[in-house]
């Protein structure tokens, strides 16, 4: 079961590097607060269609979390969009993905769940992969680093939100639907286009929508079986990726610390795989009864 969620996590990161890159595409003809304002439009109607298509269904298990996940879900959002467009998709998104270490602090500190020493390691080694890029000397807007950040330090809580409402039984498209609605009244205040927009920049921020909407649900159906200190660190190789992408298709140009910065990222990603895990536990067959268990609060 934890391997499914795994590959729910592996598949929402995914996702979202895609997502980030349209999210700069789009902020050419686009404003960034307008990216996000749609963003929240397209997943209040598309949470919407699945939940009366579907399950016809609005109720809360743990209200409490379904809002609190909202309210910090949708402030991590808008300052990740608002990063983007300001310095570029790889950077801001690996910036933004140094929430893992909150994660965890948070997790430890509001709900006692147990730290393993193995995602400790993990987090030190991604995170030390992140300093390397942010030390890069490309001269990045002071204000998207802040931005960036700031998203990191919300998500920490989003995530753990996320866990506990997923692990009582929410549905993941209430979920979603939270930060969404909380967000919407950032459309208001969004400015609109100054000319025409083209088709392909219109294809892109259909995209932010439609893909950070499957991105969600598949995050939350992951972190039912997974522990969010241990699934947070997952979205590290969303960074990775994001970064590929950027040097690809955004023009973000790379340098030796760059690169060293996401190997290093990678190394510590596998440090916390399950596949590592499983090595671990052949090794040993008798293996750790907490690992059966999974940890408090799963």
């Amino acid at each position: 079961m934890r391997v499914k969620g795994f590959a729910a996590l592996y598949a929402a990161a995914t996702l979202f590097a895609f997502v980030s890159l349209s999210v700069k595409l789009a902020s050419r003809s686009f404003a960034g607060y307008f990216v996000s304002g749609m963003r929240f439009a397209m997943g209040v109607a598309l949470c919407l269609g699945v939940l009366f298509w579907r399950y016809r269904d609005l109720r809360m298990v743990k209200p409490h979390w379904v809002i609190l996940r909202g309210l910090t879900g949708a402030v991590s959002m808008v300052a990740s969009y608002m990063a983007i467009s300001l310095t570029g998709p790889g950077r801001a998104t690996l910036l933004a993905n140094t929430y893992p270490l909150f994660v965890a602090i948070f997790s430890a500190l509001l709900f006692g769940e147990r730290l393993r020493p193995r995602t400790l390691v993990s987090v030190i080694v991604c995170t030390a992969g992140a300093a390397l890029v942010m030390k890069d000397g490309s001269g990045a807007s002071l204000s998207g680093d802040l931005l960036a950040l700031a998203s990191a330090v919300f998500a920490g809580f989003a995530v753990n939100f996320v866990r506990k409402a997923s692990s009582a039984g929410d549905n993941p498209f209430i979920l979603y639907l939270s930060p969404c609605v909380f967000g919407l009244p950032v459309l208001a205040f969004a400015p609109a286009p100054t000319g025409a927009p083209d088709a392909l920049s219109i294809a892109f921020l259909v995209f932010v929508g439609v893909g950070s909407f499957a991105a969600q649900a598949l995050m939350s159906v992951g972190y039912r079986s997974v522990p969010a200190n241990r699934g947070s660190v997952v979205f590290y190789w969303e960074t990775a990726l994001t970064v590929l992408l950027g040097i690809a298709f955004a023009g973000e140009e790379p340098n030796l610390r760059f690169l060293s910065g996401v190997a290093v990222i990678l190394a510590g990603l596998w440090l916390n795989s399950e596949w590592s895990l499983k090595r671990r536990d052949k090794a040993s067959p008798a293996g750790d009864p907490r690992d059966a268990a999974g940890g408090p609060g799963v």
